[in-house]
């Protein structure tokens, strides 16, 4: 007689393979989404830029060798505006891309440049820039690296110590470069004059390369100004710097925190009202 075939042993807990894979997909989808909905202010100030140099930065003209070398001139140091590269691009769809194109350029300047080539006025110009600088940073001005406000003399943009240099350098951190790019990007294409400003503590400086506070402030403000200028081609007859060490706080120098204040350096978009002193005779 043959031996019957001794039965299978069956699982009762297969529903956890299934349970687990399923639970893995929901966990993939939640972050996939987590991810799509989060920005990072400082890497869409970066794209901004990126943007604005691949628009309005000199281009190499077919078949040529030539590289324009000042951002938005041509080889003859001609002021080119972008509309003027998009308008001689070249492709088989040439005109489909040139509408395209003006039209992206067209949505950029209204959302990204609210000057777009005029001096912004005090009230509700200013206003806007500010809460634009303000969304840009985002959770950077929480942290007391970056303060905005508006006085008469137009919107001031302080970039504290703690964000931007070490004690006693004159040195952008790396990270407080990456934020001075985001906020710059804001800054493009206004005509306003700019005066950047350095300030310190009443803490006398102990580095053996300032001899005070005085030329460390103004070594840090021309520091942020050269950048401005390189990297971002901002007019140098519109910016100046200067230096006040201790002499300019906007909080007393009695606690800790309000000598963290007054460490900083300010950024100020003036005011066409009060920039006369700034224009060249």
């Amino acid at each position: 007689m043959r031996k019957k075939k001794a039965e299978d042993h069956i699982s009762h807990e297969r529903w956890l393979v299934s349970y687990a894979d399923f639970i893995t997909l929901l966990f993939a989808f939640f972050t996939t989404m987590y991810a799509i909905s989060t920005v990072d202010a400082q890497k869409m100030g970066k794209m901004v830029t990126s943007m604005r140099a691949s628009f309005d930065a000199g281009i190499f003209n077919s078949g040529s060798t030539t590289l324009a070398l000042l951002p938005g001139t041509d080889g003859s140091g001609r002021r080119l505006k972008t509309e003027d590269i998009i308008e001689n691009i070249s492709s088989p769809k040439e005109g489909q891309l040139r509408d395209k194109a003006l039209q992206s350029l067209r949505e950029l300047k209204s959302n990204l440049m609210p000057g777009d080539g005029k001096a912004l006025a005090s009230g509700k110009s200013l206003g806007a820039l500010k809460r634009q600088i303000e969304t840009l940073v985002g959770t950077e001005a929480l942290k007391g690296k970056v303060h905005t406000s508006l006085d008469p003399r137009g919107l001031i943009v302080s970039l504290g110590e703690v964000g931007f240099f070490d004690s006693g350098s004159d040195q952008m951190k790396p990270e407080g470069e990456a934020l001075l790019d985001t906020i710059a990007t804001s800054l493009v294409g206004l005509d306003n004059f700019i005066r950047v400003e350095g300030h310190t503590d009443n803490v006398p400086i102990t580095s053996g390369k300032f001899p005070s506070n005085w030329e460390l402030s103004t070594a840090r403000a021309t520091n942020i100004v050269a950048h401005l200028i390189s990297a971002f081609g901002l007019p140098p007859t519109r910016l100046s710097a200067a230096g006040y060490a201790e002499f300019r706080p906007v909080r007393p120098n009695d606690t800790p925190d309000g000598r963290a204040r007054n460490r900083r350096v300010d950024i100020v978009v003036l005011d066409p009202q009060f920039a006369r002193t700034e224009e060249p005779r």
